[in-house]
């Protein structure tokens, strides 16, 4: 007898769930914040548990969304949710822990494979871009000094037309 998949709760554009099935969850993959016996998740972490049929998510009248649903509801919000979506996800395929990051500007901390979070901190800091959308120098450079701050490798992420990522280590050259 199979499981029944975990039910979250929309709640803006983040989703609880508690019980066993939060505790799971959370388990399974470090996925969202746990406090007080409620796992809260964000938008990317909702979309990428609703795309592997690990979760349902319903809103408080008991309807039932679809990832398409939620996505529709939420880039109304946030217009580059796809996009962060994406980088997310490609994250999480390569098997890194991903939580969220610095601000606006800096997406994700990512720990290292095999990482034990909450006894060491997260290795880099992914910067998103998208190919073809400018970025000025002052930004980087403040992506850059969060980033040297903090202690984290920065990483920058560009997502091209096709949905297809490149990660470019970034490091400082004095001189």
């Amino acid at each position: 007898m199979s499981e029944a998949i975990p039910k979250a709760l929309l709640s803006g554009r983040s989703a609880t769930m508690k019980g066993p099935e939060a505790d799971r969850t959370h388990q399974q993959g470090t996925f969202g914040e746990m406090e007080k016996g409620v796992l809260t998740l964000s938008d990317v972490e909702i979309m990428y548990l609703l795309e592997k049929d690990k979760i349902s998510l319903v809103e408080c009248s008991g309807r039932a969304l679809s990832m398409e649903d939620f996505l529709r509801l939420a880039t109304g919000e946030d217009p580059d949710l796809w996009m962060r979506y994406l980088l997310y996800s490609d994250l999480r395929k390569r098997g890194y822990i991903v939580k969220p990051g610095f601000g606006p500007k800096l997406e994700y901390r990512v720990y290292r494979r095999g990482a034990e979070i909450g006894k060491e901190p997260a290795k880099y800091l992914v910067y998103g871009l998208v190919e073809g959308k400018p970025v000025s120098l002052h930004e980087i450079a403040a992506v850059s000094s969060s980033a040297k701050l903090s202690k984290k490798d920065l990483i920058f992420a560009v997502t091209d037309r096709q949905g297809e990522i490149t990660y470019y280590d970034a490091s400082e050259i004095d001189f």
